[in-house]
């Protein structure tokens, strides 16, 4: 997709402003700590899950996500190895992901433990949560895509002052390490 914006971008000869603008920006959730243990321990995983259930919510789209995460599960449990089975499986794009299991079971009222929700969400590569390793190498993900802004939400959630604070200077001394000038 990057690629193709990029394409556009330089074939553009009439910019609605008064330059085409090439970069691309990408939002998501970050929250650094000295250790991944530690990131949990602040909250990062209830956050995380906080997040993306409330933007599910916000966009009027839990009901339908729990209730495709259902119908994913029970047509991939149907119908065995026979025809009926591989013909109602073909109907599913792709089985759905651990964390899209965890956020649906979320959604419908189970108190998922919070490591399970930390192991699950933090796997994810669009959730940049970890110690300042686990964040350098989600960081390089972005960068190796072509990402030139990463806009940084923070603080939200059981996240506390200080914590986000530690947050913001572990991923700022992050940083120089992506400057492409």
């Amino acid at each position: 997709m990057i690629d193709l914006y990029r394409a556009a971008a330089a074939q553009c000869t009439s910019p609605v402003g008064s330059f085409v603008n090439d970069q691309v920006a990408y939002f998501t959730f970050v929250h650094c700590a000295e250790t991944d243990e530690q990131a949990m321990r602040n909250g990062a995983a209830a956050a995380a899950a906080w997040y993306t259930v409330t933007a599910l919510r916000f966009f009027n789209a839990a009901a339908e996500f729990a209730a495709t995460m259902q119908r994913h599960q029970d047509i991939l449990a149907t119908g065995g190895d026979g025809l009926t089975g591989e013909f109602l499986r073909a109907e599913v794009d792709a089985a759905p992901t651990e964390a899209q299991l965890v956020i649906g079971r979320i959604i419908q009222g189970e108190d998922v433990p919070e490591d399970e929700v930390f192991e699950v969400l933090s796997a994810q590569q669009s959730l940049i949560v970890g110690s300042p390793d686990t964040c350098r190498k989600k960081l390089r993900a972005y960068a190796d895509l072509g990402i030139d802004r990463l806009m940084c939400l923070q603080q939200i959630g059981p996240i506390g002052a200080d914590e986000v604070m530690t947050s913001i200077r572990l991923i700022g001394e992050l940083i120089p390490e992506f400057d492409r000038s």
